[in-house]
C-alpha cells in the first residue's frame, strides 16, 4: 500500500493544495505520524473527499493501528463506492482484525470493480482458508499468480492453502516458488520448514526454521537480547539460558534437549511461561528456571528451544525419546489418585478445544480446524466401563453445563492452578484423549497413555500417514481422513476404547475370580 495524489476536487484543492502536498511528502517519506495529523486538518476542510479518507487509513494502516484504519477505508467506500483501493484495504484490515467474513465481502466487492488485480485475488485467497474453503482460495492465489507472475506473496499464499488441504509435495514446490521470487522471504521460508519436517526431512526442515528469527515468524524474533546466541561454542563451565517462544507445547516438546546441553558442561537456565516454570523445574540437564517476564541470571550464552534441535544435529532417528522426562509430585499424584478412585473402570481425561487466539488471525483458524464442540464426543461418552474426567480449560469449559448429569465428564480443572497441578491429574489417569493441545504433549512427556485427535492438515510434528509418534513412544494418533470429519475421528476412538474397557473388564473378573 502507498499513498496516492489523486487530485481532490476543485474545491478542496483550491483549499488545501499547499497542505495536501505537504501531507503526502510526509507520508511517502514514513513520516506517519505527521501525515495523520495533516490528513485530519485537510478533513475537516473538506469532510466528503473519499481519497483523504483513503490516505489516511493507509498512514493509520502503516502505524499498525488496523481498527482505525478500517474505519477510515468503510467512510471512503461509504462516500464512493467505486474506490477499488479502499475495497481492498478495507478487506485486508479486516482480516487482520480477525473479521475473515466481512473482509471476503470486502474484498469480493474490490474484485467485482476491478476482476484482474492480483492483491485481491490473493488477500482473498487467505481468507478463504481461514474461513474453511481452501480449494475455493487456491483458485484466487492461481489467478493472483497468472495475473502477476512475480507475486512472491500469491505463491507464499498458495503453498499455504495447499499444505491445509494436506498436498504437501505441491505446498513444498509452492513455497520455493515464493522463496525464488523474493529469497529474503521470512514467511515462506518458515511455511517451507512446516512441510519438510512433516516429511520427516529434519535437517532441512530445522534449517528454515531459524527464518521465524530474522523475520519474526510465528511470534519469534521479536525479543532483543545482550547476551549471545549460542550456536555450537565450549559450553564447559558456562551458563546458558535457553528459553521459551510462544506455545506451551513446545516448551513441554522442546525442553528435553536440556539434557544434551548440560552434558556439554553448561548450567542450563530455563526461561518459560508461569505456568510451566514448577513442573519443568524437574525437567533433567535444568538446574534453574526464570519465568517468563523475570530477570535472568548472568550468563555467558542464550539460545530457544525451538533451535536446539538444528543445532544438535537431531533426525528422526536421534529423537530423544525416554519418557518419562517430567514427572509429577509423587505427593500430588496420590492425592489425584484418591480423589478419582471411586471412578469405575478406565479413568479417561479429555480435551477437546485448543486456545481460539483471537488476536491472531491465522492461529485462530488452525485451532478452529484443531478443536471440536464437546457434542461432537458424545459417542465416546457412551463407551461403557470408562469414566471421562475433563482437562480442559477456557471458554469451551463451559460446554460441560449443557450435558445431562448422567453424560457429564467430572469437572475438576478448577482444581488445577499450573502445569505441575495438571501433570499430577494426568499421572492419576489411565489415558489421556485429546485434540492436538498442549495437554498432548504433557501426557506425554510424563509417559502416560495418550490418543491425539489430529485435524486433516495435521501439525508437523506428528509427520505423515503414521499413527505413532517418534516423539512420544505413549501416544497414538487418529487421524482426520477428511478435513472436518471429527465423526470418523470419534467412532474410531470409541470403537478402539470399548475394546480397552472390556479387556480391562475381562481383567477385573479373573482377578476376582
Amino acid at each position: 500500500m502507498a499513498a496516492k495524489g489523486k487530485p481532490l476536487s476543485a474545491a478542496a484543492a483550491a483549499r488545501g493544495a499547499a497542505l495536501l502536498a505537504e501531507a503526502l511528502d510526509h507520508h511517502r517519506a514514513g513520516r506517519l505520524a505527521e501525515a495523520q495529523v495533516l490528513y485530519l486538518k485537510l478533513l475537516k476542510l473538506a469532510p466528503g473527499e473519499a481519497e483523504l479518507h483513503f490516505n489516511l487509513g493507509l498512514a493509520l494502516m502503516q502505524s499498525g493501528r488496523a481498527g482505525p484504519a478500517a474505519e477510515r477505508w468503510k467512510k471512503a467506500v461509504a462516500l464512493d463506492p467505486g474506490h477499488v483501493r479502499a475495497w481492498t484495504n478495507l478487506g485486508i484490515a479486516q482480516a487482520a482484525l480477525g473479521d475473515a467474513a466481512a473482509a471476503a465481502a470486502s474484498l469480493r466487492r474490490s474484485l467485482r470493480l476491478a476482476p484482474d488485480l492480483p492483491e485481491s485475488h490473493s488477500n482473498l485467497s487467505i481468507v478463504l482458508g481461514q474461513l474453511g474453503a481452501p480449494e475455493e482460495g487456491e483458485t484466487h492465489a492461481r489467478r493472483a499468480l497468472a495475473l502477476n507472475p512475480a507475486y512472491a506473496e500469491a505463491a507464499n499464499s498458495l503453498g499455504i492453502l495447499l499444505l491445509q488441504q494436506a498436498r504437501h509435495d505441491e505446498a513444498e514446490a509452492a513455497f520455493r516458488q515464493a522463496i525464488a521470487l523474493n529469497p529474503g522471504f521470512a514467511q515462506a521460508h518458515f511455511n517451507l520448514s512446516l512441510v519438510l519436517l512433516a516429511q520427516g526431512r529434519l535437517a532441512e526442515g530445522w534449517a528454515e526454521r531459524e527464518w521465524r528469527l530474522a523475520g519474526g515468524v510465528d511470534g519469534a524474533g521479536a525479543r532483543c537480547f545482550s547476551q549471545p546466541a549460542w550456536t555450537g561454542e565450549d559450553l564447559a563451565g558456562k551458563t546458558i539460558v535457553l528459553y521459551g517462544e510462544q506455545g506451551f507445547g513446545d516448551s513441554l516438546q522442546f525442553v528435553r534437549f536440556a539434557e544434551a546441553v548440560a552434558r556439554r558442561g553448561a548450567r542450563v537456565v530455563l526461561e518459560v511461561p508461569r505456568p510451566l516454570a514448577r513442573l519443568l523445574a524437574g525437567a533433567p540437564g535444568v538446574a534453574a528456571v526464570v519465568a517468563a517476564g523475570d530477570p535472568w541470571p548472568p550468563c555467558d550464552y542464550r539460545q530457544s528451544l525451538m533451535s536446539l534441535p538444528g543445532l544438535l544435529g537431531v533426525s528422526l532417528d536421534s529423537i530423544p525419546a525416554p519418557v518419562p522426562y517430567l514427572k509429577a509430585a509423587p505427593e500430588a499424584a496420590a492425592a489425584w489418585r484418591q480423589r478419582l478412585a471411586a471412578l469405575p473402570g478406565r479413568k479417561v481425561g479429555l480435551v477437546w478445544s485448543g486456545d481460539p487466539r483471537p488476536h491472531d488471525p491465522l492461529a485462530a483458524a488452525t485451532d478452529r480446524r484443531r478443536s471440536m464442540a464437546l457434542d461432537q464426543l458424545a459417542p465416546l461418552l457412551e463407551v461403557p466401563g470408562c469414566s471421562f474426567v475433563s482437562l480442559q480449560k477456557g471458554p469451551a469449559a463451559a460446554a460441560l453445563r449443557r450435558l445431562p448429569a448422567a453424560r457429564r465428564p467430572l469437572e475438576v480443572m478448577d482444581g488445577v492452578g499450573d502445569f505441575a497441578d495438571s501433570a499430577a491429574l494426568v499421572t492419576a489417569l489411565d489415558l489421556v484423549i485429546t485434540v492436538d493441545t498442549a495437554v498432548a504433549h504433557l501426557a506425554g512427556a510424563l509417559g502416560r497413555p495418550v490418543w491425539i485427535l489430529s485435524r486433516f492438515d495435521g501439525c508437523w510434528r506428528w509427520l505423515l500417514q503414521r499413527d505413532d509418534s517418534p516423539w512420544y513412544p505413549t501416544a497414538r494418533l487418529f487421524r482426520q481422513q477428511r478435513a472436518g470429519d471429527w465423526a470418523g475421528v470419534v467412532a474410531r476412538v470409541a470403537s478402539q476404547l470399548s475394546s480397552m474397557a472390556d479387556m480391562h473388564e475381562c481383567g477385573e473378573n479373573e482377578t476376582k475370580a
